[in-house]
């Protein structure tokens, strides 16, 4: 690499060249950020008032849940009835998301030494 104001050979990493001083310009390209992939746009099960097409529109861009329902109210207010046709067609259009079945707690490990299953101490016998 050269530098611009006189010439000289540059060192690859210097910022400034040896001989007059002058400012290098970097080669040095900042690798792009890795690609973050969105949520799929689905009507999640959870935190649905009507349909959950707010609450999928919230999940899928990152935005506030309460922002995309105020939003929508004040364009019905506005809209003439057009967001409403617009709501049901997205009710209908965007799939519901899965649902998760909560796993029942693990039961605590019992070495069997007097205990019983609902958890009263027996008389030993020894």
């Amino acid at each position: 690499m050269n530098c611009a104001a006189c010439g000289n050979a540059v060192n690859a990493d210097a910022r400034f060249c040896s001989a007059c001083g002058q400012a290098v310009a970097s080669s040095y390209v900042p690798p792009m950020p890795p690609f973050q992939a969105m949520p799929p746009l689905v009507r999640p099960q959870f935190g649905r008032v009507i349909a959950g097409v707010c609450a999928g529109f919230a999940q899928h861009f990152g935005w506030d849940v309460v922002l995309v329902r105020l939003l929508l109210v004040i364009a019905v207010l506005l809209g003439c009835g057009s967001p409403i046709l617009a709501y049901f067609i997205a009710w209908v259009a965007i799939p519901e998301g899965p649902y998760f079945v909560p796993q029942p707690p693990a039961q605590p490990f019992s070495t069997g030494q007097g205990a019983t299953q609902d958890g009263s101490q027996t008389a030993s016998t020894s």
